[in-house]
């Protein structure tokens, strides 16, 4: 296999075996009892770290950060590379690779420190599990400026260019007091102390510049050192870019030199220099950051990965440390916990921001919780907790790195402010759809969770899968995911159980929007169901509240029967046919004729009912199907229009013509007099009291009750045709 490169897109990096890849990766100092002391002599454990790799891989990190320890560089002084290669080889077994850090001791001779690095680098030059070299974990501006550089490598910040420029902030008799006083490290000459101090001055008030930009909503120090606001600060940034530039030569020419052909980056915890145009000498670019567990943290976070994307449009972006404490305060009198789901969401949305948006990936700070110290809130970054137990943002990492898709597959990320958690975001993938936060909601998809959790959602073809972390509820339209989604039929719901046997739940009508509770633990499938009958043409009718009752008969048999088109459509109910007759409009006989005769049907319709059905098949169960599916359609009635509850009229003999009928058209209207009913004006107007219908539906704006029509009531008198 190759080494790890730089990919064509000049985005990701292209692992040994040859593909572009996502660098979930995470931070290691060693086990919970001996971070920063993992390469001691009687504290190095092979059989710990390899625990701990195990927890990494299976947690679905794919890469590595190691650190050169003093104990660790001590030995490799005396060329005893046993314990690296071993941890080396460790890594290597749980396809790990390895980010490894060097000079973590901050050395200042840079002379002395390339000696070592290249020992390391030689020895290494061919090995594939390391990813790359970080030359040094968060240099600051005294590692840059009071640094010994070699003769060959001049830093500009150490001659007379700011002073020059800018005048004296401090007079060169102020700085030998404060070298002597030790304000100034005093390794450095009198020449450098003065130039050093001035320099500091320099940089406090360009710092100070760039906060009020900040502070004034212009945009992060990336934006600031590129405006015109900064010109005043043109000279300074030009020699802090030139001594990053020959402070990199002198770090890295003698690796190459020594045959080193790994990647090589460095781990800025300053935007100051991490966006200067000298770090173009690296192959990628390594960014620190660690803002409040707000909203507002989170978007400084994307304002500083963004400035880092705009500074170096043709090299990879990485978050190498990134991560939020589980303790609120350094103290340990004031501080308190907080929970592992809420920083897991923000992990999570790291990692789903940075995915999205085309950055080569993050290193979580770290894999363990520290025990042993007196600050709580450095010790409880781990994505595992004492016990080897993991907490939610290695839980949500082990899924991302299982189900996020290839590269070539591009996703889009959502943010938004929420009260209870401070965030929610959504990322989505041509067939992956993740949400999460407590409260989520825009105009496709709505999630409520059960506390702080996630909801995952996965399409292909036909069918919507779900699932939760910790459990919530998930609302929305299933054409709006899928957009080939047949909107005929229903949608129906499945619990999936022993892997992909399907449990049917419940169905979603036709049109209807997907609301449902998801478990934690459990997988659930939306797939379509039964196509709907195309609408019938012909007019429909609804009662209105009281107008429909459901004549029972065995009440025993045929409630249960009912039940679910009871709960549907909210009818009233009785087991007395003898009190149905002129009380309802609109009756249905749940009931077969020996139970409820033909004849009480008859008496029924006879006092003016509009509609008078049975509604029974053969068996009580069948009966209940029956039901079941009217409430299912949203089919209150078997008949679809009120003529059809009315006897057949009588044929007129076959030799009268119709010119032969008396013509008497009906009044217009009507004015209800004492005594007055429906039935007895249909016989008046139209000779035949069954008619009465044609006025109530000509009416029904005016007549609540169709058994009581109110005197004095003007009566629209339609035509009987």
């Amino acid at each position: 296999m190759a080494l790890a490169t730089v990919a064509a897109d000049n985005r990701y990096l292209v692992h040994p075996q040859g593909k572009s890849f996502f660098i979930f990766g995470v931070n290691y100092t060693g086990y919970f009892d001996r971070a920063w002391q993992m390469w001691e002599p009687k504290l190095y454990d092979p059989a710990l770290i390899a625990r701990d790799f195990r927890k990494a891989q299976n947690s679905g990190f794919n890469t590595i950060r190691l650190f050169c320890h003093k104990a660790l560089l001590s030995e490799i002084r005396q060329n005893k590379f046993a314990k690296l290669d071993e941890v080396l080889s460790l890594a290597q077994d749980h396809a790990l690779l390895v980010l490894l850090t060097l000079n973590d001791s901050h050395g200042l001779d840079l002379s002395q420190v390339t000696q070592l690095d290249s020992k390391i680098v030689e020895r290494y030059k061919g090995v594939t599990t390391i990813l790359g070299y970080d030359l040094e974990n968060e240099p600051v501006f005294y590692n840059l400026v009071a640094a010994i550089y070699p003769e060959s490598y001049p830093a500009p910040v150490q001659t007379n260019r700011l002073v020059s420029h800018y005048g004296e902030r401090v007079s060169r008799a102020e700085a030998a007091v404060m070298q002597a006083s030790r304000r100034i490290p005093s390794h450095l000459s009198p020449d450098n102390a003065y130039y050093y101090i001035n320099a500091l001055k320099l940089f406090l008030e360009y710092d100070a510049a760039a906060n009020s930009y900040a502070r004034a909503g212009q945009g992060s120090l990336v934006d600031f050192m590129l405006s015109a606001e900064a010109e005043p600060w043109y000279e300074l940034i030009t020699v802090l870019d030139e001594t990053v530039e020959a402070w990199l030569r002198a770090r890295s020419e003698p690796l190459r030199a020594a045959g080193c052909q790994h990647l090589l980056t460095v781990g800025w915890n300053w935007l100051h220099f991490a966006a200067l145009p000298a770090n173009r000498r690296l192959d990628f670019q390594s960014y620190h950051n660690f803002p409040t567990l707000t909203y507002a943290g989170f978007r400084a976070n994307v304002a500083h990965m963004a400035g880092l994307r705009r500074a170096f449009p043709n090299h990879p972006v990485i978050f190498s440390e990134f991560g939020w404490s589980n303790q609120s305060s350094e103290f340990p009198a004031t501080s308190r916990s907080v929970h592992p789901k809420l920083t897991g969401l923000y992990e999570a949305a790291t990692l789903a921001h940075l995915r999205a948006n085309a950055f080569a990936g993050g290193f979580k700070w770290q894999l363990n919780d520290v025990e042993g110290v007196t600050n709580p809130y450095e010790a409880s970054f781990g994505a595992f907790s004492s016990g080897d137990r993991v907490k939610s943002g290695g839980e949500l990492t082990r899924r991302f790195s299982e189900a996020w898709p290839a590269l070539a597959q591009r996703g889009s990320f959502g943010l938004v402010p929420e009260t209870e958690t401070g965030l929610a975001y959504r990322l989505d993938f041509p067939q992956k759809l993740t949400v999460g936060g407590y409260r989520y909601q825009d105009q496709t998809v709505s999630w409520l969770g059960q506390g702080v959790s996630h909801g995952f959602i996965t399409l292909s073809n036909q069918e919507i899968a779900l699932e939760s972390d910790g459990g919530g509820t998930l609302s929305f339209n299933p054409w709006d995911l899928i957009p080939t989604w047949d909107r005929n039929r229903e949608s129906d719901l499945f619990r999936l159980i022993d892997g992909n046997r399907r449990s049917r739940l419940q169905s979603f009508a036709v049109g209807q929007r997907v609301e449902l509770l998801i478990q934690p633990g459990s997988r659930y499938v939306i797939a379509p169901g039964t196509a709907t009958p195309p609408p019938d043409p012909r007019p429909t009718f609804e009662p209105k509240p009281g107008e429909h009752v459901l004549l029972l008969g065995d009440a025993q048999v045929y409630l249960k029967s009912a039940l679910n088109y009871i709960q549907h459509f909210a009818p009233d109910f009785t087991f007395a046919p003898e009190q149905v007759a002129g009380r309802w409009p609109y009756v249905s006989v749940i009931a077969p004729p020996e139970i409820v005769p033909d004849e009480v049907l008859e008496a029924i319709r006879s006092v003016g009912a509009l509609l008078v059905e049975r509604v029974a098949e053969p068996t009580p169960q069948a009966t209940e199907t029956l039901l079941n599916e009217m409430a299912k359609q949203g089919r209150r009635f078997l008949a679809t229009v009120i003529s059809a509850s009315l006897p057949p009229q009588e044929e007129p003999p076959f030799d009268m013509q119709e010119t032969d009928l008396p013509i008497t058209p009906p009044p217009e209207t009507y004015l209800v007099q004492p005594g007055d009913t429906l039935n007895k004006i249909a016989k008046a107007i139209y000779g035949d009291a069954r008619l009465w219908t044609l006025i109530y539906e000509a009416n029904r704006d005016k007549i609540t009750d169709p058994g009581m029509v109110r005197v004095g009531l003007e009566l629209i008198i339609p035509n009987r045709e």
